[in-house]
């Protein structure tokens, strides 16, 4: 019995040493996978309607470049947005991210054009018509 649990504890040790010895080896470099990663958040920023554009944010302010320090959460139209990490990065590796901005308007503001309609096109109430209200205050103007 006691030889049973044993061999079971060697087998999950062992076990356990291969796995962190078998860690995934990325042929990418971390500046790399940043990039990849920031592309692949940019692509579905812009295939989708529910953004209208993007900012870009970071965690660490001493971390980041001057030139997205300069930006400071500027909100950017998706259409043009900068590639991350921009131009004149100074940095080993960019720490900053896209972060979308929500599209606010979703459906039509004015939901009902008839009112205006009636006002304007029927012919028997024309607002227009009639005595002008100011007729008469411009009578002795050039006097």
């Amino acid at each position: 019995m006691a030889i049973t649990i044993a061999a079971i504890i060697l087998a999950i040790i062992g076990f356990v040493f291969y796995k962190k010895q078998k860690k995934p080896v990325s042929s990418l470099s971390r500046q790399e996978q940043l990039i990849e990663k920031n592309a692949e958040t940019l692509l579905d920023i812009l295939e989708t309607d529910h953004f209208w554009g993007l900012y870009i944010d970071y965690k660490n302010k001493h971390l980041c470049c001057k030139k997205a320090l300069e930006l400071d959460k500027e909100e950017i139209v998706k259409k043009i947005a900068p590639k991350l990490p921009l131009k004149g990065c100074d940095r080993p590796l960019c720490h900053c991210y896209y972060v979308g901005l929500v599209q606010q308007r979703h459906k039509t503001r004015r939901h009902n054009f008839d009112r205006r309609e009636e006002i304007r096109f029927e012919d028997d109430n024309d607002r227009r018509d009639g005595d002008e209200r100011r007729s008469g205050m411009w009578e002795h103007h050039d006097e």
